[in-house]
């Protein structure tokens, strides 16, 4: 009596570590790994599998199989959802079916066993339980088998298999069938959870290229500053000298890598004209500024050969303070007088070689945006924040607006948006803003400026520090490492 009942309260102990596992883990390959494990255990049980139903094709996926006494190699594969297999004929009838030797099944039985895996491997299959995994609306999710029931807890080889193999009884078949719908529903919400995850991951992927399609001179930014960041966070999480305190649980990896993803999502909210500005002018503004000059350079020919060549010169100047390359001072001069020259149009009235607007763009002294335009880029890290706030984050994810708009951040104080010091930031947008910049100097797709070579980004990274811009432990932690050389 006394064995009965210990042998019952470890029974019990088993189930309750059974449900707890089937309601705490959510990643669809541990559930199942572990439910096929525990299950296996409950019921003494040399080998196990568990097909997923696959609804698309109406089809069995052989997903996971454990075997004690062999090492087992397997490819996925499926079966047809019908009754000339084991787990077929369960999960289509929604039926248990239990075999005391699969090599010796009723002629008058719609299923038959396949021999292939024991002639391959020098296995043994006999005693076998499929059951089927419903949903509580009684819809079929998968098909738990479990093979070769022992009554003692040895490795089997062929010589012991009569001895040592029994058929599942009464009571295992009770006890897996009241189990089988806990599975079933922690099944279910795992492929859900996981399904979700892909969706998720697809819409951040859609948004990507929807971002890069209006901005195509950053095509791939997005994807590299994530590679680089993602390995910062992992080098610092394996060194316990530089940062002893940095850890990247599986949550906080989600967490930066869905904030690299996004950091630019705000760019949305920007106009495209101004994001894909290669030069200073507009190429619609740009030929009515030599629509201008060839009209004054045309009346001034046939009055003073003088003021022809001055206004070329001018020209030239204007084409050449067009680009995006740092302004000159002769170039800007020119500029200056440009701006003051009038001559009188066709109709008698006066005509400004350059309006102010366009003296403006062209006076630019790096790059191509005038002080408007690039408050106007700037601003994307604002639309980022903003746009994704919108989003019901869970609570593992509920940063990531706030992360995602940090890689414009610096330490001291001077950056945007939020104007945040030092630890204010958070740690991840300390090391987004490394990869972000490091990224931006070393691209060499884009047409307004030409990509420095690795050490030159380097070196402005290390001023940057310096000048209390970037966390200086985390540089020096990027260089002394080489990260950059393993992206």
């Amino acid at each position: 009596m006394f064995i009965n009942m210990a042998g019952r309260k470890m029974i019990n102990d088993k189930i309750l570590k059974i449900v707890q596992s089937l309601v705490s883990i959510k990643d669809l390959d541990t559930l199942m790994d572990k439910t096929l494990m525990l299950l296996r255990d409950l019921v003494l049980c040399d080998a196990g599998s568990i097909f997923i139903y696959n609804k698309d094709d109406d089809s069995l996926v052989f997903k996971y199989i454990q075997n004690d006494s062999i090492d087992v190699s397997y490819k996925e594969f499926s079966i047809p959802l019908n009754e000339s297999s084991i787990a077929g004929f369960s999960g289509f009838t929604k039926q248990i079916v239990s075999i005391e030797d699969v090599y010796r099944i009723d002629e008058d039985k719609p299923y038959s066993f396949n021999k292939d895996f024991d002639l391959m491997s020098g296995y043994r299959t006999k005693s076998v339980v499929s059951i089927p995994l419903l949903n509580i609306k009684r819809e079929l999710i998968g098909v738990l088998q479990l093979i070769n029931r022992k009554n003692k807890n040895v490795r089997l080889v062929l010589d012991n298999i009569e001895d040592t193999v029994v058929s599942f009884n009464n009571e295992d078949i009770e006890i897996l069938y009241s189990l089988s719908g806990i599975v079933a529903v922690a099944l279910e919400n795992s492929i859900l959870y996981q399904d979700i995850e892909k969706m998720w991951d697809g819409f951040i992927t859609a948004s990507i290229q929807a971002i890069e399609a209006r901005d195509p001179v950053t095509r791939g930014h997005t994807d590299r500053v994530t590679k680089i960041t993602m390995k910062i966070a992992e080098e610092m999480d394996k060194d316990e000298t530089y940062f002893p305190d940095f850890k990247l649980s599986e949550d906080d990896y989600l967490l930066l890598k869905y904030s690299c993803l996004l950091h630019d999502f705000g760019k949305i909210g920007v106009r495209e004209y101004v994001l894909n500005k290669p030069k200073k002018l507009f190429p619609d503004r740009l030929d009515a500024v030599k629509y201008k000059f060839l009209y004054a350079m045309c009346m001034a020919k046939s009055k003073s050969r003088d003021e022809y060549e001055r206004l070329k010169k001018y020209f030239e100047s204007v084409l050449k303070a067009n680009e995006p390359a740092i302004l000159e001072g002769e170039t800007y001069e020119d500029l200056k007088e440009c701006v003051s020259y009038r001559f009188a149009g066709f109709d008698g009235c006066e005509i400004n070689l350059l309006e102010e607007n366009e003296y403006k763009c062209l006076s630019v002294k790096r790059g191509t945006l005038t002080e408007e335009e690039r408050h106007e880029i700037e601003s994307h890290v604002y639309h980022t924040f903003n746009y994704l706030n919108k989003i019901p984050w869970t609570d593992k994810l509920k940063d990531v607006p706030k992360i995602a708009c940090m890689h414009h951040e610096k330490i001291d104080g001077t950056g945007y948006p939020f104007g945040l010091k030092g630890d204010e930031i958070h740690v991840f947008g300390r090391i987004m803003a490394i990869a972000d910049i490091f990224d931006a100097l070393t691209a060499k797709d884009r047409p307004y400026k030409k990509a420095v070579s690795v050490d030159v980004a380097i070196k402005i990274i290390m001023e940057e520090a310096e000048n209390n811009k970037l966390d200086k432990n985390i540089v020096r932690f990027f260089i002394e490492k080489e990260i950059y050389n393993h992206i």
